[in-house]
């Protein structure tokens, strides 16, 4: 009984982190990847979509990618030649609070850059990560160009927002039948937070939903201990500035438990599945038999 109320509890908290995620829809990744601490920080802060916000603050990109977006909604609404002209106007209005938005920061935007620069350069000496008083001292400017850039961003986001919605806004009911278009966000990786926040709220879910069945159970304990030990190698023990990972190193044990007594067998759909499993295999290995006499 002990083994499938581990099972079931660990499953009922991979399950209600994934809905959560799910239903709140502004589940992130980012920060905490930022924050990564240990011999692993340079690939998790890699994997931070825009972390430091200088591809969304390259003006000359930004309205690039804008008036493609543009181009690409007349071409899939099918605009005619009155909406297409609104689309330009709807354009040009969202590129002059841009220029103004860059003209009143441009000196503050400078210094940040330049503070950037002094930051990865405290990145590559060694002392700053190994003794903790200079790890806190980085940690500590970090998070005042984190703060610095955060309002930025979101006035940035606030006009692209706004630009999208006014020009999906112009197509017809007929024409929006055909799907709305989403932008793509600047300076995308293959493996960012973008892509791995739209998998972890299903990749918990699942999980969870197969710990609470007992189905597959070997493989889905394995799956989480495997997502667990990411999230512990993200702040690696014993690391300065790192933050405890207990809670995720019991859970990680747990599910290694459960994979190696195989719970899913009690009181659970693996118990079903073995059977069928057994009953199979005995059917081929009699035929095997019959056929060899």
């Amino acid at each position: 009984m002990a083994v499938v109320a581990l099972r079931l509890a660990v499953g009922w908290h991979f399950f209600r982190e994934g809905a959560d995620k799910i239903i709140s829809g502004d589940f992130s990744s980012a920060g905490f990847m930022k924050v990564a601490k240990g011999p692993l920080t340079p690939v998790f802060r890699a994997m931070a979509w825009d972390a430091d916000g200088l591809a969304r603050l390259d003006e000359k990109a930004t309205l690039d990618a804008w008036n493609q977006y543009r181009e690409q909604v007349v071409r899939r609404y099918g605009l005619d030649d009155k909406q297409a002209a609104k689309a330009e106007g709807i354009y040009k209005n969202s590129e002059q609070q841009l220029k103004d938005f860059f003209e009143e920061n441009a000196e503050d935007i400078y210094v940040y850059r330049k503070g950037l620069e002094r930051r990865d350069l405290n990145r590559q000496d060694p002392a700053y990560n190994e003794v903790t008083s200079l790890s806190g001292q980085a940690s500590q400017i970090e998070r005042e160009l984190s703060g610095q850039v955060g309002p930025w961003l979101a006035e940035i986001e606030a006009i692209r927002s706004g630009y999208v919605r006014d020009l999906n806004g112009l197509a017809t009911e007929e024409q929006t039948a055909r799907g709305s278009l989403a932008m793509n966000k600047p300076g995308r990786k293959l493996m960012d937070t973008v892509f791995i926040d739209q998998i972890i709220p299903v990749f918990d879910l699942i999980v969870g939903a197969l710990l609470i069945l007992g189905l597959l159970t070997r493989l889905t304990s394995l799956a989480g201990a495997g997502f667990l030990a990411t999230i512990i190698a993200t702040q690696w023990p014993w690391a300065p500035g790192a933050v405890p990972a207990h809670y995720q190193i019991i859970e990680m044990f747990a599910l290694l438990v459960l994979a190696a007594v195989g719970a899913g067998r009690f009181f659970g759909l693996d118990f079903f599945t073995g059977l069928l499993w057994r009953r199979c295999c005995r059917k081929k290995t009699e035929n095997n038999s019959s056929e060899n006499n």
